[in-house]
């Protein structure tokens, strides 16, 4: 059975047919929302960062939302084998919570588990990597989304909800797209009226950025002030930009997503639009977990966040769940090293579907 699934949207299938597929060719990677559907990508990202992205000297600029920054955060980091074993292990060995515990409980955890990702100087690393240049996404929020949980809030993120269905640029009124970014420069984006307000990060900006980027709407508290950044309260970037359809301005290199499915949706409200597409994918690839892995995994999918409701009060089930996500993604990982080291990545490729 193959774990490991290789995508490619038409102008990256097309040089990498013509050139194979090695590292310097992706100027870009990007890192998706999803909470703990990142434990399938681990092994994966110990690959990639760890092994086949490690000798580069060209910048990569890496843009990631939600658990997807955290990943980056990991592999940004000086040794990012060891900081993946300390996510990890304080995300599916550690992470605990009660039945009656609400948003103030789960936001501590989150900071909890970020600490153990950053560990002692993390952060200062992940600001001075010599390639990595971390992009952190934040949806900062206007007209009304301030965390309170009113019923004031509740009408504001439905009306933004509903610009949404409308097109997704109008979404831009409610909430607008913050890049805290390492480097001299961050992401550049085309004009997609969702903004990209851009904020250099500091060592001490580091983990304010990534609870920003975390804070899931009613579940984990929102940052009401980043440093740098227009005033607003901020909330988790996948709300803007989930599965990283980014409408890049620049350079003319390939985008590398490791990501939990083959599919990718712009934005999170998206999900429940099956006409919206994604529209920036040609020169993506998409590297990605096969069916028939995930249908090898308990309950037949990969884990998510609901995880804890279903297996509430039974912490030893959803722990050998997430373990076996974690076994399955390193085989993606074995797999995608085998490829590369054998020279053939490019005869793996498939054309992505749009």
């Amino acid at each position: 059975m193959k774990a490991l699934q290789i995508l490619a949207g038409p102008q990256a299938l097309a040089q990498i047919r013509e050139q194979g597929m090695h590292p310097a060719q992706f100027s870009h990677l990007g890192a998706a929302a999803g909470g703990a559907k990142w434990l399938i990508l681990e092994g994966l990202d110990r690959v990639l960062f760890g092994h086949w992205l490690a000798g580069r000297s060209q910048p990569l600029t890496a843009v990631g939302a939600s658990i997807g920054a955290w990943r980056l955060a990991a592999a940004a980091q000086q040794d990012p084998l060891a900081a993946l074993d300390r996510f990890n292990h304080a995300y599916v060995e550690v992470q605990r919570y009660g039945r009656n515990d609400g948003m103030h409980e789960i936001t501590r955890e989150a900071r909890r588990i970020l600490d153990a990702v950053l560990g002692d100087d993390g952060a200062a690393q992940i600001v001075a990597h010599p390639w990595l240049r971390l992009n952190v996404i934040v949806a900062r929020a206007v007209a009304g989304i301030d965390g309170s949980g009113s019923v004031r809030e509740k009408l504001a993120l439905a009306r933004a909800a509903f610009a949404n269905v409308m097109a997704r640029r109008h979404l831009g009124r409610h909430l607008t797209r913050t890049v805290l970014h390492t480097g001299e420069a961050p992401v550049q984006l085309l004009d997609d009226g969702l903004g990209a307000h851009a904020v250099p990060l500091d060592a001490a900006g580091v983990a304010p950025a990534l609870m920003a980027t975390a804070a899931i709407p009613g579940v984990i508290a929102g940052v009401p002030a980043l440093p740098g950044a227009p005033a607003g309260y901020h909330l988790d970037g996948g709300l803007i930009d989930y599965h990283m359809d980014l409408p890049l301005a620049e350079p003319p290199g390939l985008v590398l997503l490791p990501h939990f499915v083959a599919t990718v949706t712009p934005g999170w409200l998206d999900k429940f639009l099956p006409w919206r597409r994604a529209q920036h994918l040609s020169r993506t690839v998409v590297l990605a977990p096969t069916p028939e892995l995930i249908a090898s995994l308990p309950a037949r999918r990969i884990p998510d966040r609901r995880d804890f409701l279903r297996y509430a009060g039974r912490d030893a089930e959803r722990i050998a769940h997430w373990r076996a996500a974690l076994a399955a993604g390193r085989r993606i990982g074995e797999e995608f090293a085998e490829l590369a080291d054998n020279g053939r990545l490019a005869a793996a490729v498939r054309p992505l579907e749009g």
